[in-house]
């Protein structure tokens, strides 16, 4: 799609009125990304979307259309390139200033460099997780793809979560809310009880846990943080969420508890896989997500390696299976 035959009424939506909602369709299942724009004294964005051409002549014109010269700040959820590859076009086309939490530098701040660090250490683990050759190959391949949607974004401060930020004329609290990334943050308005919830907390899709490669304070997956990110979240009186994909949540504590639910009945597949004879990661990933069986490897093979590899950690640490790591590949059997 040019975009001159983009039709900008579609995608410049009000959900207050001193709040946009930039609705980006994109050639994906998760369908669209969204940007949020809040007006006022201190003009401010949530997330920029990744780097392409297209859209950044999109956003020149949606911010020329709302008479938006200048930004004070963008907020970034987290690293993942869909979120923050066109910051550092924004940021000098607005003069504003680029905050995310202090995890997420080094995905940001180099790009290439880490992102083939953390794809050489997931092929690092082909041996371990069982994963056939071919999938080895297509995450050699896979950087490459993700570096040229993205550019390099040098933070100009670094949150840890709890810090109050100025967005238009509203106060917005940055929320840790760990497990997708290490430094996934949620904002939020508690005036009218807004939360702004990133890949956190989606309307049709549970989010998938991070794989910490390296381990993170020893910790392999990130999935254990994921749910006590969601717990945290029923803390808050939120009235509805705006995620980063898909369409607003207005039952923000029933969609918490469908998550919760949903990786209470995914723990429990998993320990039945291993009970029917599933050993290695890649088998239970297989057995959780019939649908990769016999398919050529893609991403969504990543995804339920992640998945299944959080639930088996989660369930050694309740004493159900234990694992054997001494040999290649892992192995993971009843208790």
């Amino acid at each position: 799609m040019k975009t001159s035959e983009m039709e900008y009424t579609q995608l410049i939506k009000n959900i207050r009125e001193d709040i946009y909602h930039i609705d980006i369709p994109i050639e994906h299942p998760l369908k669209n990304l969204n940007i949020y724009l809040f007006m006022g004294e201190e003009p401010a964005l949530i997330d920029a979307g990744p780097y392409h051409p297209l859209l950044v002549e999109v956003m020149e014109e949606v911010l020329r259309r709302l008479k938006v010269n200048k930004l004070s700040r963008i907020l970034i959820t987290h690293s993942h390139i869909d979120h923050f590859g066109l910051a550092d076009r924004l940021r000098r086309l607005t003069g504003a200033e680029v905050l995310s939490h202090h995890a997420e530098r080094p995905r940001m701040e180099r790009v290439e460099e880490h992102m083939r660090e953390e794809y050489d250490c997931y092929t690092s683990l082909a041996p371990a997780m069982d994963f056939p050759e071919e999938f080895v190959h297509m995450m050699a391949a896979l950087p490459q793809i993700w570096v040229t949607l993205s550019e390099p974004c040098p933070l100009d401060g670094r949150l840890r979560g709890g810090e109050y930020l100025k967005a238009g004329d509203r106060e917005l609290e940055a929320i840790h809310t760990p497990g997708h990334t290490a430094g996934h943050l949620c904002f939020y308005e508690r005036e009218e009880g807004l939360l702004f919830s990133g890949d956190h907390l989606m309307r049709t899709i549970t989010p998938n846990p991070e794989l910490y490669c390296p381990p993170r304070d020893g910790q392999i997956t990130g999935l254990p943080q994921f749910l006590d990110s969601l717990r945290l979240l029923k803390s808050l009186p939120a009235t509805c969420a705006y995620p980063g994909h898909g369409r607003f949540i207005k039952d923000v504590q029933g969609r918490v508890d469908m998550n919760i639910l949903h990786h209470e009945r995914r723990l429990e597949k998993t320990e039945q896989a291993v009970s029917e004879g599933c050993q290695t990661v890649w088998e239970v990933s297989e057995y959780l997500f019939p649908q990769i069986r016999g398919v050529s490897p893609g991403v969504d093979h990543l995804l339920a390696i992640k998945e299944a590899l959080g639930h088996l950690v989660m369930l050694e640490e309740k004493g159900v299976v234990k694992s054997f790591i001494e040999k290649k590949p892992w192995r993971y059997l009843p208790v």
